[in-house]
């Protein structure tokens, strides 16, 4: 008996230490169609809550650029310059600051996919959002979240949270023209 009663509490403290079950990715975006001419890709910068230590902070926001950056490359985009970039990414949720797109002329329309500015704010601690502007247009074009149950805050799980997220978005189509 005494072994169950192990297995039962390592279990217990799995689920304590973070998430469950692993959540569901939501995304939803304008007509892949409207990829099709994109090559290139930037992020915003990431800010990270202040109160976190600053080592935690550190690897946080350069978990979350990796997650992005990696999962991006990997869908056939090139990172470039936010100036010369054809898509803007924005990662905020959960430890991520959010920041005002609105300062960078972009043009927030998150009811578009499916999730209202309240909901944002409400759900901001438990979510990781992923937003995609038109570079030229200035228009968010594609929105992916995930929520998360965890507990503590972790690098390597945000990391993976975001390239979950990201995964969801279209890659990048090449036509015989630019091979």
């Amino acid at each position: 008996m005494k072994p169950i009663y192990k297995l039962l509490f390592a279990n217990a403290l799995l689920a304590l230490a973070g998430c469950a079950t692993t959540p569901d990715v939501h995304s939803r975006g304008d007509s892949p169609t409207e990829f099709t001419s994109s090559e290139s890709f930037a992020l915003l910068p990431v800010t990270v809550d202040p109160n976190l230590p600053s080592a935690t902070a550190s690897a946080v926001a350069e978990a979350a650029e990796t997650g992005a950056r990696d999962t991006l490359r990997a869908l056939g985009y090139s990172e470039t310059s936010r100036e010369k970039a054809d898509l803007v990414f924005y990662l905020h949720g959960k430890s991520l600051e959010p920041e005002t797109v609105t300062d960078w002329n972009y043009l927030s329309e998150p009811s578009r996919f499916g999730v209202k500015p309240e909901e944002m704010s409400a759900y901001a601690n438990r979510r990781i959002f992923v937003e995609t502007y038109d570079n030229q247009s200035k228009r968010q074009v594609w929105m992916g979240w995930i929520e998360c149950s965890c507990r503590g805050i972790d690098p390597e799980r945000i990391q993976h949270e975001i390239q979950r997220i990201v995964a969801t978005f279209p890659p990048r189509t090449t036509t015989l023209s630019r091979l």
